[in-house]
């Protein structure tokens, strides 16, 4: 099957048409035309032969381009592009996707060629990968998880297409073919599901109905048309008799409100009252949902007759507006209410929203068990029902997530009252069933107050302010406020700068020298990462590494300055140094279970020596010393590098951790050593640092040193080492080889 790939401008990627001759577009001409005008003015020479080059690999590219759309499936076009890739010279080639997107990330082989014990089907941790040490790692659609990913050992042969080339073919016949497979298994779902429906409805007793707003008329089926005693021969409803039937306390919900394109009915379901042509008011159980186009809003929905009254239609009435567990409203309700109180919302009638979660509840299931969880979860609904105040709407989103909706609130502060009110309520002692003694359980509120806006945008703020609260240590509640925003935004950013960084190879590194302070010589370097952005340019760690370290993404910085640690200190080894390197290195880090091994292999491959290795950790690495952490860091002692605590006296005050695991040297913070000399408190608590590292058996290298008072008061305590901007500032590599050693 050949199939017409459609590209964005300048995408250099070759569109084939259905008369199967192919077209170069985008960089692809452009690379061919410029050789080709090359080739006819250049004379002899070096610049022939790069446009015959040239000329080859554009060739190259166009019957790779014409491989990849003859495939007539994905795996069809896993074999051909690895094949396309080794026949360029790459010695090893692995087509990689997804399987499972977690903590420990899986890969499956999709393809593969070259001398490799992995095969199709095979999977290996996504941090494997890095291990691996590929010469390159290209997605086929940046940015797109779903995509394969093209790993390859070894570089092209001259004239080969290039590997960014062939990715981005790969990636757009890969789309191609995904869509149109998708597309067939949307056809075959859809043909299901009409039948299904048409089944389901005709044995439920069901009636359809939808709107049209082209057509301007309410298409009413067969079955609802017997419901509300409509002729058979009748013409359907305009929109103005359809809702005229209706009692109107229930034609909101049931078909929007003053503008039903605008607002196309919901998904909650909902009871409504119809008057019969025969003067008999009836009650039904409906639902409607918007079915949006890029050209209009049709409106459909099911309808069951309720109107009997007995204990069965109550109770299905009853299931379709409450939470199963506790009997409030559930989230359906719920978005309907919001959306009616948010379009007669005004300043001094604003609509506030809190979004209440209790404290750790998931230990109460995983320690109590799910039945005591669910008994808390209903007494912690019968006591939000007796402090909710009258009007509003109180909703059991799922889990332990409550909602409470008030409409008509002057101010935020009003709105903070009550979650206070809520959460104090909560904190009192629980009588549970099962349990001798009283539960407490806290919880935590964010509270967002709008009359303008969205009811996901109302929404996403209270979750803004839930997660401050959460943040600030729980049993509290935080309000939302416009710096919230900005600070969600300024993470959210900088972690795409960080992803991007990883992907684009914007990672780099300065080093700092550490000199001994009897002689001032360089001793050592320190590994200090920036991030180079392509907007911002070169940023400091503190605009990224937060960030990293709250989505795990700490963990492959800390693995990327590792080998250009082991990198530089082999390229210093080989020209003679002797100088140590110092780097940070994260808890979670340490925590990653393949760490250790990775760090081995690392070290081994590139020839460096462990003992010239200074890995800094933090306090909180120490005190909260696992298992994997300590044999992390027993695994740093056995290759022979030196483990120390950095930023000694920022943390915790107790000092017992400094026997947990054998450390080798101390970093005094800098706020301890701006001081030096200017009072005799701030000389005594360096001192008594300095003395207590000693007694531990551990070098002290203070940090910060600015000037040479505190460098003269640092040698006469006996202080090892220093660094600070008196010694030099962070510099790239090939600046600092030139200081003393």
């Amino acid at each position: 099957m050949r199939l017409d790939i459609a590209q964005r401008h300048g995408d250099g990627l070759e569109r084939t048409g259905p008369d199967g001759e192919g077209r170069t577009t985008g960089m692809t001409m452009v690379a061919t035309s410029t050789a080709g005008a090359r080739a006819a003015d250049a004379g002899p020479g070096p610049g022939r032969a790069e446009d015959a080059r040239l000329d080859v690999a554009g060739a190259a590219v166009l019957r790779a381009q014409r491989c990849f759309a003859d495939c007539a499936d994905a795996a069809a076009l896993a074999e051909e592009l690895v094949a396309q890739a080794h026949q360029a010279g790459h010695q090893r080639v692995l087509l990689l996707h997804t399987v499972a997107r977690s903590r420990h990330r899986e890969l499956e082989v999709v393809a593969a060629r070259g001398d490799l014990l992995l095969v199709p089907g095979s999977r290996l941790v996504g941090t494997d990968l890095p291990r691996m040490t590929p010469s390159a790692v290209v997605e086929l659609v940046p940015g797109d998880v779903r995509a394969p990913r093209l790993a390859v050992w070894g570089s092209a042969l001259p004239g080969a297409a290039p590997l960014e080339v062939l990715a981005a073919a790969g990636g757009a016949a890969w789309r191609a073919l995904t869509a149109a497979a998708q597309e067939r298994a949307a056809r075959t779902e859809l043909a299901s599901t009409e039948l299904l429906l048409s089944g389901a409805l005709r044995l439920a007793g069901l009636g359809e109905w939808s709107w049209d707003p082209v057509a301007g008329v309410v298409h009413l089926d067969g079955r609802l048309r017997e419901m509300l005693q409509v002729p058979a021969g009748a013409p359907d409803p305009d929109l103005a008799s359809w809702r005229g039937q209706i009692h109107p306390d229930d034609r909101g919900p049931f078909t929007g409100v003053e503008d039903p394109a605008a607002h196309a009915g919901t998904s909650a379901p909902y009871p409504f009252r119809v008057t019969l042509a025969d003067g008999q008011v009836k009650t039904f159980l409906g639902m409607s949902v918007p079915l949006g186009s890029a050209v209009h809003t049709e409106v459909q929905g099911l309808v069951l007759d309720v109107s009997s009254g007995d204990r069965s239609t109550g109770e299905l009435v009853r299931l379709a507006q409450c939470d199963s567990l506790t009997g409030l409203a559930n989230r359906a309700v719920l978005d309907v209410r919001l959306a009616e109180a948010l379009e007669v919302a005004a300043p001094g009638r604003a609509v506030a929203l809190v979004l209440l979660d209790l404290d750790r509840f998931k230990l109460v299931n995983d320690t109590l068990g799910h039945q005591v969880g669910d008994a808390l979860l209903r007494q912690v609904a019968v006591r939000l029902e007796e402090a909710a105040p009258a009007g509003s709407t109180l909703a059991r989103l799922g889990g332990d997530e409550f909602v409470l909706m008030v409409p008509g609130v002057d101010r935020p502060e009003s709105a903070a009252v009550m979650a206070h009110n809520l959460i104090r309520r909560l904190r009192a002692p629980l009588l549970l069933p099962g349990l001798s003694e009283p539960l407490v359980c806290t919880s935590s509120a964010g509270i967002a107050v709008g009359w303008e806006g969205s009811s996901d945008e109302l929404f996403r703020s209270a979750d803004m302010a839930l997660y401050r609260a959460k943040d600030a240590g729980r049993d509290r509640c935080a309000v939302f406020d416009s710096a919230m925003r900005d600070d969600a935004r300024a993470a959210h950013d900088a972690e795409h700068r960080v992803r991007r960084a990883l992907r684009t190879d914007g990672l780099r590194v300065v080093w700092q020298p550490i000199v001994d302070l009897r002689d001032d010589r360089l001793v050592a370097a320190e590994a200090l990462v920036r991030l180079q952005d392509p907007v911002e340019g070169l940023m400091q760690p503190s605009s990224f590494v937060d960030t990293a370290e709250d989505t795990g993404l700490i963990v492959d910085v800390d693995t990327w300055v590792l080998q250009e640690v082991l990198r530089q200190l082999r390229e210093w080894r080989m020209s003679g140094s002797t100088m140590q390197v110092s780097f940070n290195v994260s808890g979670k880090t340490l925590e990653h279970p393949s760490f250790a091994h990775r760090l081995a292999h690392s070290v081994e491959s590139t020839g460096a020596s462990g003992a010239s290795l200074l890995a800094e950790v933090t306090e909180r690495t120490l005190i909260d010393l696992s298992s994997t952490t300590r044999a992390s860091l027993g695994e740093l002692h056995s290759i022979g590098a030196r483990v120390g605590l950095d930023d000694f006296g920022t943390g915790y005050s107790s000092l017992s951790y400094l026997d947990r695991f054998p450390l080798a040297f101390l970093k005094i913070d800098m706020s301890f050593v701006r001081p030096l000399g200017q009072t005799a408190r701030a000389d005594a608590v360096v001192q008594a640092l300095i003395s207590l590292a000693h007694a531990h058996g551990m070098v002290v290298t203070a940090e910060g040193v600015e000037t040479e008072l505190q460098a003269k008061t640092l040698r006469d305590m006996g202080c090892d080492r220093a660094q600070g901007w008196l010694f030099g500032r962070p510099v790239a590599a090939e600046l600092l080889t030139g200081l003393p050693r």
